[in-house]
């Protein structure tokens, strides 16, 4: 009962009153017979009412069964919606409302309730108040069903979507597990093997040998390029990376990676250089660090002689990472096609240059993942220029780990320098003695970190490598902050892994140490224990 969309003018009602009283109401039912809507009018201080014959089959009554009657109207109302309507009426009547409509449900006889939509106008005395209404009601029952069913479908519906998300994420933490503990399997064999290599390095070796000891060196390489690979689309896929995001100190994050590549850029003859930078970003420091290191490992596989440079710079309130190089270029038929999963186009320069082509799908969607842009130029023949864009960190400070070198030849380590291993495999504890005492270190192994301080009584080791999983009921990282309780300092070493989940990592790594995912190259390795040797206190 608010205003109509064709609204009764105040003469029109005050004819209908008196054509009504005078029981000659002839026009106005001409009017209601031709009109969907039922039609009503009501005297206020009366309660006297008029229906029109629609009105009545709007409830299966008829005219004559029933006292057209406010009280009667209220009486045929759904319990729950009789104060709604009061309260508009009466708002309506005073004047405080200056439209009247509601929805009701009003008793049909045979059983059920109609919804209704009431709108109607008002006379009005001199002093606002409404003496007489009329209006119209409209049958909205199908339209009240369609929109409950609705409701049902889209309820059921966000349960299914809850439900399936749930099975999704109990699917990404498994394989998450999964993939977690198949790397780790994997790459302590491939670690023993690293570690073997890196021992036979003082071998008096013939030159065939030494050949084939280098060709052993660059399978491995690509083996554990291949592993990293495979390993990071699966967590991929399955949804199970979780960016930290922070300050990066891109200066040294560029320079790590050049230190990893210096070696097999200068084996194939190629320049690989950084130019220094004190830019910090903002992202993922091990994400980002692994995007720069595909696109350098890309340039460099496809860059037979020349430059590859690696370079940041400002650009507004973001910075540009570009890996330029002076290789065969990209068609620009296949530079959309450069970042999909398992394309390999066929433009190595390199004979020996294998792969999955995941290395730049890679990048795609760890770029995607981090919210980064990625782009390329490349022009056949001359070359190639891919980057990515971070957000800038204009004063927050950054940190960000070293990476040691790669190659074959490394130095030894100081002399008499003792060093504590806690392993528990017994073949890379075996590769580790035999690596580390070729390199001048005198070694206390032992599998357990209550072992080891038991081995280790009173006399502090030098430096400290110890695995994250171990026998015992303490892990690496616990065996490391027990020593350095025990001697009173912070003791120069590395934690060793499998494990690439990074919140599992941070949680555990308290003390920020340093930490090394397994398989790590023995010259790596060394790089990193001499620079822990370097800085320690």
């Amino acid at each position: 009962m608010t205003r109509s969309s064709s609204q009764l003018t105040a003469e029109a009602i005050d004819r209908f009153w008196n054509d009504a009283s005078a029981h000659d109401n002839t026009m106005l039912e001409l009017v209601a017979i031709s009109a969907n809507d039922g039609i009503w009018g009501w005297e206020v201080d009366s309660g006297r009412s008029y229906y029109s014959r629609r009105w009545w089959e709007l409830i299966g009554e008829e005219p004559d069964q029933m006292e057209p009657h406010i009280d009667n109207f209220f009486a045929l109302l759904h319990p729950d919606d009789r104060e709604r309507v009061l309260d508009a009426q009466t708002r309506f009547i005073s004047g405080e409302a200056q439209e009247y409509r509601v929805e009701f449900r009003l008793r049909h006889r045979q059983g059920g309730w109609r919804w209704i939509l009431s709108r109607g106008s008002a006379v009005r005395d001199p002093h606002g108040k409404a003496i007489r209404l009329a209006g119209t009601h409209t049958d909205i029952t199908d339209r009240v069903d369609a929109s409950e069913r609705l409701e049902r479908l889209i309820a059921e519906r966000t349960k299914e979507l809850v439900a399936a998300r749930d099975r999704a994420e109990l699917a990404a933490a498994a394989t998450s597990k999964f993939l977690s503990a198949t790397s780790h399997d994997v790459r302590q064999p491939l670690q023993a093997m690293a570690l073997l290599l890196g021992s036979l390095q003082d071998e008096q070796l013939s030159a065939a040998g030494q050949r084939t000891l280098e060709g052993v060196h660059r399978s491995l390489i690509a083996s554990m390029e291949l592993l990293d690979d495979l390993l990071e689309f699966s967590r991929l896929e399955a949804g199970a990376l979780r960016p930290s995001v922070g300050p990066v100190n891109l200066g040294d994050l560029m320079q790590s990676v050049v230190d990893s590549f210096a070696i097999q850029a200068r084996q194939k003859g190629v320049h690989l250089i950084v130019r220094p930078t004190r830019l910090k970003g903002r992202s993922d420091a091990q994400l980002i660090g692994r995007i720069i290191r595909n696109l350098a490992s890309n340039s460099l596989k496809f860059t037979a002689s020349g430059k590859i440079l690696i370079a940041a710079r400002s650009r507004g309130p973001n910075i540009r990472i570009e890996v330029w190089d002076s290789g065969v270029g990209i068609q620009p038929e296949l530079q959309r096609q450069i970042f999909w999963e398992f394309v390999q186009d066929g433009r190595t320069s390199d004979v020996n240059s294998s792969g999955l082509g995941l290395g730049l799908a890679i990048v795609e969607r760890l770029s995607r993942l981090l919210g980064h842009r990625i782009g390329l130029r490349s022009e056949p023949g001359r070359g190639s220029v891919f980057w990515v864009e971070i957000p800038k960190m204009a004063s927050e400070p950054a940190h960000q780990g070293s990476h040691g070198g790669l190659g074959l030849k490394m130095p030894g380590l100081p002399a008499g320098c003792r060093i504590a291993l806690i392993e528990n495999d017994a073949e890379i504890g075996e590769a580790f003695l035999k690596l580390l005492r070729g390199w001048g270190a005198r070694v206390v192994w032992a599998r357990s970190g209550e072992s080891m301080l038991s081995q280790l009584a009173n006399e502090a080791p030098d430096l400290v490598i110890a695995d994250w999983h171990l026998d015992g009921e303490i892990d690496g990282f616990e065996a490391f902050d027990r020593l350095e309780d025990r001697f009173g300092y912070r003791l120069p070493g590395v934690i060793l892994t499998g494990d690439h989940d990074v919140e599992r990592i941070k949680k555990a790594n308290r003390q920020m140490r340093r930490v090394l995912h397994k398989p790590i190259l023995p010259d790596i390795l060394n790089a990193v224990l001499q620079t822990e040797l370097r800085d320690a206190p």
